[in-house]
Parts: C-alpha cells; sequence; structure tokens
C-alpha cells in the first residue's frame, strides 16, 4: 500500500496547493464585496443625480413663476428702513443720555 504523502516535497505541494486555496478564496470574497460597493455607489451616484434634477427643475420653474419681479427694490428698502430705524433708536438714547447728563450736573 501506497500512501500519498512519502517525501518532503510532497508536503511542501500539499501545503502550497491549500495555501493557493485559501488565498484564491479570500481574493474572490474580496472581489465580491469589491463590486457590490462599486453597484451601491452607482445607485447612489444615480439617486444624488435625480435629486439635482428635480432641484434644478424646480428652480426653473421658481424663476418662471417670479419672472420679471425682482427682489432687489424689496431688499433695498428693507435695508432702509433698518438702518432708519437703528439711527431713530441711536438717536433716542443719546438725547436720553445726554438728558441724565444734564439733570446730574444741575
Amino acid at each position: 500500500m501506497t500512501t500519498m504523502i512519502q517525501t518532503s516535497k510532497d508536503v511542501l505541494f500539499l501545503i502550497l496547493g491549500v495555501s493557493i486555496f485559501v488565498i484564491s478564496f479570500f481574493f474572490s470574497l474580496l472581489l465580491y464585496y469589491l463590486i457590490r460597493v462599486v453597484s451601491e455607489l452607482s445607485k447612489t451616484a444615480k439617486a444624488i443625480g435625480r435629486v439635482g434634477q428635480r432641484v434644478d427643475e424646480v428652480s426653473k420653474a421658481i424663476k418662471e413663476k417670479i419672472g420679471g419681479f425682482s427682489l432687489m427694490p424689496l431688499i433695498s428698502e428693507a435695508i432702509r428702513l433698518v438702518i432708519e430705524f437703528l439711527r431713530d433708536k441711536r438717536g433716542k438714547k443719546s438725547s436720553s443720555a445726554k438728558a441724565s447728563e444734564d439733570e446730574e450736573n444741575r
């Protein structure tokens, strides 16, 4: 009866065969997960593209609805009113501060 392993060379070949099998198994597993990750990234990129396209459509629709309506006059008027309010507020504070100083000096 002959055994399969007769020399140290046979042991070496057996270990090399098992090692190659294990390494190829892990590389194929790695490749599988890499393909899944790329697939998910592709799906995510497509979803982001669709969202971007929808945002673009909404912004175009808003521009069409607003049309000739310009926000600049409203913004400038609001800024002017805020500045006038702050001037009035500062003027009242300075006049009340002067009045209290005059009373203290008397």
